[in-house]
Order: structure tokens, then C-alpha cells, then sequence
């Protein structure tokens, strides 16, 4: 019998996990995540009784093979959609969109969650370097601690954190060095039915703020009042190195000055800085293969930063992968 190939898939997003489910029945895959929970961008923070989405809002799904991925978990309830009452606060905002919106349930990560069952999943490892060895790949952490030996590498981690730890001999570094990310801040507040308003997403007008969503308005939340506030990519760009502590009084000074709302009432608020939330540049190709090396990378950094664009590419990569290893 032939020795299964050792993949390991850097990232537990949507796009790696999408990899490594795809790509689970014919190699010993492991996923390594930096974080303490899978999810990535589709996280979800919860503090006592409060819960945030405070990477992605929601997603839609135009395509037929993210629609057929979705279909069992909206037939099942774990995946449902969002019909928020929606305005625009401070100005005229853009024209609404008429594409479905759906949102995991009871929280935005589950459907990461779901898909990481029954898969070999590290976290708390994040990835420095790759090291070559006897035709191989030594996987290196932060302190330099080995994290394994894999016969492929596979990184869905955002491009900037993937060029950084590919090694010089990866073909994918021009198409890298051409994918561009933005930051985003994403502003949570938890509060008390006495802070809930008449609507349940809001675009932001002439603002550093472009969002305001009722997190727990959302189906399956059952939470007290929870605010989602996020940045548009220009404001957070400018502010990423500035102290957290002003950046986060500004923003919510943003929020009641667009709100009305008193926060005076809210028993958390907390600020998350995301350093690669949205790609103003895509790198141009759906992955990247690099099959004399034993090395690829996919993520929504390949098209767009939709939901859907994360999926596509890890789902475009894992079919390109089976055909090398099968």
C-alpha cells in the first residue's frame, strides 16, 4: 500500500478548511490555525452573554458550488437567511442589493466549526517558516518549535502572512507581491434592550464608520442588544498604528453621533483590529500551485473578499491538488 501524502494546511478559514475537508479522503491532513478557534475572518467574540460576528456580517451565494455547499446546512437550520431592516444613517446611502443574505446559526463561526469536525486541527501554531528537508517540509512555528513533516504545504493564511513565511524557491511570490489587502475595525458593543433601535443594519454615511449592524437581531442569536460596528478600509488604513485606546473612543463617538444611541448603558465594548479584511487588488489567479515544490495557497485574497470568493478558491485548489495526488 502507498504511503498517504502528509498535507498540511495553514489557516482554518473558510478557503483552508474547504481544502482540507475536499482533500481529507485520500491524505493525512493537518490544519494549523494561530488562533484559539477556527474561522478566520468568520469569527465570532463572546463575552458572558454577549455575542459579536465582528469579521464577516453575513454572506450570498451566486455561484452553483457554494449554493450546493450551503443547500443541506439551510435545509438543516445552521445556515439561515438575514432580512434586516435596513437604512442609512447620516446621509444617502447606496442603492440596497437585492442578493439574499445568510448568516450562520447560532453564530457566525459555527459554520467553520461544523466543517472542522472530524478534522486534525492545531491552534494556537502560528506558522514562521517552511524548512526543507529529506523531500519534505519542516514546519516552523513563532519560536521556532517544529510543527511538523509534510510532503505539502498548503496556505490559506492572507497573502501578506503568506509570503512572509513561503520560502524564496515558492513559484506564487509575483502573484503574491500582486494581491493587495486593506484593514478594517470592527467596534463591538453590548448593551441592554433599552439601547435597540428601530432598524437592524445600517450603512453609515460621512463617518469613519460604513456599518452598524444589531448583531442580535440576526436569526439564532439570542443575546441581549449587540452592536457590530465596522470602518471603511481608508479610515482603518490611516489609523492602524495609532494608540487602540483613541482609536476606539473615536469610533464611539462615531456610533453615538450616527446612532443617537447612549452608551452610557453598554456593559462591553471592545475593539478588534483587522489588519487584512478586505483585497483592494486580487493576486489574479483562483490559487497557486506550485507542484514541483509541494507547495500552494488559496484564499478570497485570489478574487474578492466575499465569503464566497474564499470558497471558490479553496475548493478550485483542492480539485487541482487531487489530480497530483491521486
Amino acid at each position: 500500500m502507498s504511503k498517504r501524502t502528509r498535507l498540511a494546511v495553514i489557516g482554518a478559514g473558510l478557503s483552508g478548511l474547504t481544502v482540507a475537508r475536499a482533500l481529507s479522503d485520500i491524505a493525512d491532513v493537518t490544519v494549523l490555525e494561530k488562533s484559539r478557534g477556527v474561522g478566520g475572518r468568520m469569527s465570532t467574540r463572546r463575552a458572558e452573554a454577549h455575542r459579536f460576528d465582528h469579521g464577516a456580517q453575513y454572506f450570498t451565494a451566486h455561484g452553483a458550488d457554494f449554493q450546493n455547499f450551503l443547500a443541506p446546512m439551510i435545509a438543516d437550520g445552521s445556515v439561515r437567511e438575514w432580512t434586516p431592516r435596513l437604512v442609512t444613517l447620516g446621509g444617502e446611502g447606496k442603492p440596497v442589493g437585492s442578493a439574499q443574505r445568510y448568516v450562520a446559526t447560532p453564530a457566525m463561526n459555527n459554520l467553520c466549526k461544523a466543517m472542522s469536525a472530524g478534522l486534525s486541527v492545531t491552534t494556537s501554531a502560528e506558522v514562521a517558516a517552511l524548512q526543507r528537508g529529506q523531500g519534505d517540509w519542516t514546519v516552523l512555528g513563532k519560536s521556532g518549535d517544529a510543527l511538523g513533516d509534510f510532503d505539502w504545504v498548503v496556505s490559506s493564511a492572507p497573502s501578506v502572512q503568506t509570503a512572509r513565511f513561503m520560502p524564496a524557491a515558492f513559484l506564487g511570490h509575483d502573484a503574491l507581491s500582486r494581491a493587495r489587502m486593506q484593514g478594517c475595525y470592527s467596534l463591538m458593543i453590548g448593551g441592554s434592550d433599552q439601547m435597540k433601535p428601530d432598524w437592524d443594519a445600517a450603512r453609515v454615511a460621512n463617518s469613519p464608520l460604513v456599518w452598524i449592524a444589531c448583531n442580535s437581531s440576526k436569526p439564532g442569536r439570542e443575546t441581549p442588544v449587540d452592536f457590530i460596528c465596522q470602518t471603511s478600509n481608508d479610515w482603518a488604513e490611516a489609523n492602524l498604528e495609532r494608540d487602540q485606546d483613541a482609536v476606539r473612543s473615536d469610533l464611539v463617538a462615531a456610533f453615538v453621533s450616527a446612532t443617537g444611541i447612549d452608551v452610557a448603558q453598554a456593559d462591553y465594548i471592545a475593539l478588534h483590529r483587522w489588519r487584512f479584511a478586505s483585497v483592494s487588488e486580487p493576486a489574479g489567479a483562483p490559487y497557486l500551485l506550485d507542484a514541483g515544490n509541494g507547495l500552494a495557497a488559496c484564499g478570497d485574497w485570489c478574487g474578492t473578499a466575499r465569503v464566497e470568493a474564499a470558497y471558490d478558491s479553496g475548493l478550485a485548489l483542492a480539485r487541482a491538488l487531487r489530480e497530483q495526488l491521486v
